[in-house]
């Protein structure tokens, strides 16, 4: 009987030595965080894909605010991402709006964030392979020239997953007056929140109407202010 009392607590021993193991390579490895974190993503793609549901509206990190600005401007973006981000300064992307116009827009605002060093976003070839993924909306229900969702793990506060769109009702319509930079500026900004930055009033891409300013050094700051500690 002593035996089995001893091979028991043994046991338990074990089980908590690799349970409390398991937690502190979790909490003190990025790598380890990102790939858990895309594990959770595919599986609950894959709940979604079973139950019928496209997953856009599920557990998303939003919150939304409409502003009619002046001269028929349209705010760049209706969300703000909570105070959440990607495990680590890099996420993986997918571009597809159907337009040459705005995918060439999203290109370059790729390009301008990856140029900062602050963060990286890495294209990929599918919308599968993506954490981010880009594409076009054709909505004038909303006064948004942009939008973004984001998932997040609640564990950690670490962004799963992104969609990035931008409204071509008002981009591609002269009328609303924004040329090829406006339109870029407006995919940085989004790009921005899809990162894990909120508006804010500074001279900065993140402002509300995010279609005046290109990415400002305050923005690179902000940006390598979230990732210091991966």
């Amino acid at each position: 009987m002593a035996e089995i009392g001893i091979f028991r607590l043994f046991k338990r021993l074990v089980i908590w030595t690799l349970i409390i193991g398991g937690c502190w390579l979790y909490f003190t490895n990025s790598q380890i965080q990102a790939a858990s974190t895309a594990m959770i993503w595919s599986f609950r793609q894959r709940i979604v894909n079973l139950i019928g549901n496209n997953g856009e509206n599920l557990n998303l990190s939003d919150s939304s605010q409409k502003s009619q600005q002046p001269d028929q401007q349209k705010t760049d973006s209706t969300t703000i991402p909570t105070n959440g981000r990607w495990a680590t300064n890099t996420a993986t992307i997918y571009v597809s709006t159907g337009n040459k116009t705005l995918d060439s827009a999203a290109q370059s605002a790729i390009q301008q964030w990856n140029q900062t060093g602050a963060f990286t976003f890495r294209p990929v070839t599918s919308r599968q392979q993506a954490e981010i993924v880009v594409s076009a909306m054709d909505n004038d229900s909303t006064n948004a020239a942009g939008l973004t969702k984001t998932s997040t793990n609640s564990i950690n506060n670490h962004f799963v997953h992104a969609n990035v769109y931008l409204n071509q009702r008002y981009l591609l319509d002269p009328g609303y007056g924004y040329d090829q930079q406006r339109i870029i500026n407006t995919a940085e900004h989004e790009l921005g929140h899809a990162i894990g930055l909120d508006h804010t009033k500074q001279v900065s891409v993140m402002q509300p109407a995010g279609s005046f300013y290109t990415i400002q050094p305050v923005d690179v700051q902000a940006v390598k202010k979230l990732y210091a500690t991966n």
